[in-house]
C-alpha cells in the first residue's frame, strides 16, 4: 500500500474512522499504520474530529416494518424439535434493535461529519499527535497557516495543578524552542510572528510541566509530560538557510 501522498493518505483514514473500509483493505491500512507514525497522526485527527459529534445526535427509530422483517426471519430459523429455551442477551432481538440504532447513529454522524469538514477546513502546513510514555494521545497540533499554531486538547489535564504546560519544538539540534504556554484543559491558538524560525528543521514537539507562566530559564526544566513527531505536510519542514 502506497501512503506517501498526503491527500491520499488523509482520505483513507477518514475512511478508516468512518468504517467504510473493510475486509483485507483494513486489515492490510491497519497493518501499515503500525509502522507509519504519520498515518497514526491522521487516523487521531479524524477521530478527535468525528466521534465527539456522533454523541450529539439523538437516535433515529427505523420503520415498524423493518424490525418486523427481522422478527419474521428469526421466526423461520427456530422451528425446531428441541424445546426451545430462555433467548439470553445475544440472542435478544431488543439488543440486536439496540446496537442497530447505535450503529446507524455512528455511521450518520460520520457521514455527516466528513462532508462537513472535509471542503471548509484548509490542509495544514503539519499535523502533530502528542502521546504519554504510555501511549495514550494527549494533544493534537496542527499548523493552518504561517503564524498560527493550533492545540487541541484530545484529553485534558485535570491534575499538575500549581504548574504551567509548556509546548517546545526540538530541532534536528537538540535545543528546544519555547511556543508558549498552553491551556491544560481546552484549546489554545498559538499566534507569532516568528513562528516559522521557531519551527526550523523541527521535528518533535515536547509538553513540558514549568513554575506559572513558564519557564524561568528559556529551557525545559520539568517533567515531560507528552511527546509526538511533527509530520510535515507536504512532507518537508522549513530548512534553515
Amino acid at each position: 500500500m502506497k501512503l506517501a501522498h498526503p491527500e491520499l493518505r488523509d482520505r483513507l483514514a477518514a475512511e478508516y474512522v468512518l468504517g467504510t473500509m473493510k475486509g483485507g483493505a483494513r486489515r492490510r491500512f491497519e497493518d501499515y499504520a503500525r509502522r507509519s507514525a504519520d498515518l497514526r497522526a491522521d487516523i487521531a485527527r479524524w477521530e478527535a474530529r468525528l466521534t465527539p459529534l456522533a454523541l450529539k445526535l439523538p437516535a433515529i427509530e427505523p420503520r415498524a416494518r423493518v424490525w418486523a422483517n427481522i422478527e419474521a426471519r428469526l421466526d423461520q430459523g427456530n422451528h425446531s424439535a428441541k424445546p426451545v429455551s430462555t433467548p439470553g442477551w445475544w440472542e435478544s432481538l431488543r439488543f440486536w434493535r439496540s446496537l442497530g440504532l447505535g450503529a446507524t447513529t455512528l455511521a450518520g454522524a460520520m457521514l455527516v461529519a466528513f462532508f462537513a469538514f472535509k471542503p471548509v477546513e484548509p490542509e495544514p502546513v503539519l499535523t502533530a499527535v502528542l502521546s504519554e510514555d504510555k501511549g495514550d494521545p494527549r494533544v493534537i497540533i496542527q499548523q493552518p497557516k504561517a503564524d498560527v499554531l493550533l492545540v487541541k486538547m484530545v484529553k485534558p489535564w485535570r491534575t499538575n495543578s500549581g504548574f504551567s504546560h509548556e509546548l517546545w519544538v526540538i530541532p534536528k539540534d537538540g535545543k528546544a524552542r519555547s511556543l508558549g504556554v498552553i491551556n491544560a484543559a481546552a484549546n489554545t491558538k498559538i499566534n507569532l510572528a516568528d513562528l516559522n524560525t521557531k519551527l526550523v528543521n523541527g521535528t518533535l514537539f515536547v509538553v513540558s510541566l514549568e513554575p506559572p507562566g513558564g519557564s524561568p530559564t528559556g529551557e525545559p526544566t520539568g517533567r515531560v509530560v507528552c511527546r509526538g513527531a511533527i509530520a510535515w505536510l507536504p512532507a518537508k519542514p522549513p530548512a534553515q538557510t
